[in-house]
């Protein structure tokens, strides 16, 4: 009888430690890999400079889900950095309504500026979300602020070491990129 509770509590342990492992990734919904800015302007398919004017949540017309609604950000296009020859006027922005499906909530009341890189649906509407460049853009230093222009497109041809996204140096046939925009050559 007692090899029998033994193994039963065995068992059960066992459950709920497949159990937790499943649900591991259900419960932490989204996640993106540490990646520099260069990185992710470089993946980006548009990179914009943006003033949010407004918000409101919208859903495809063929879905009723609650997880199909999308945020629609309107917003003033600033400066293009990338995808001039994707998109040239953006209006809107979509992100998921929900933080797990890697939605992020922008400040649409006070007008801020912010850096947004994202990807273009067949549609032509653009896509931003948790695992792209959407940074305010007073919270960008001077140098990345410059970077943008040139030096993060010059260094796309680069691969950045995961362990130095803060100081990493990447070398080319042609130039010497820092990627963190401190220094060229």
């Amino acid at each position: 009888m007692a090899l029998s509770q033994e193994r039963s509590a065995c068992l059960g342990l066992w459950v709920l430690l497949l159990l937790g492992a499943g649900m591991e990734e259900v419960v932490e919904g989204c996640s993106c890999h540490p990646a520099h800015p260069q990185q992710l302007f470089c993946s980006a398919e548009i990179v914009i400079r943006a003033k949010i004017s407004g918000e409101k949540i919208v859903s495809p017309s063929n879905s009723s889900s609650p997880y199909m609604k999308m945020i629609q950000y309107e917003i003033k296009m600033i400066k293009m950095f990338k995808g001039f020859n994707k998109a040239k006027d953006i209006q809107y922005v979509y992100t998921p309504v929900f933080s797990s499906l890697c939605g992020v909530k922008l400040d649409s009341n006070n007008k801020a500026g912010y850096l947004l890189s994202g990807s273009m649906w067949s549609d032509g509407r653009i896509s931003i979300g948790q695992c792209d460049l959407v940074e305010s853009w007073d919270n960008l230093s001077l140098s990345q602020k410059k970077n943008l222009n040139y030096r993060y497109q010059m260094g796309c041809e680069c691969r950045v070491n995961q362990h130095l996204l803060h100081s990493a140096v990447c070398i080319n046939r042609r130039t010497r990129v820092l990627v963190d925009g401190l220094a060229a050559g």
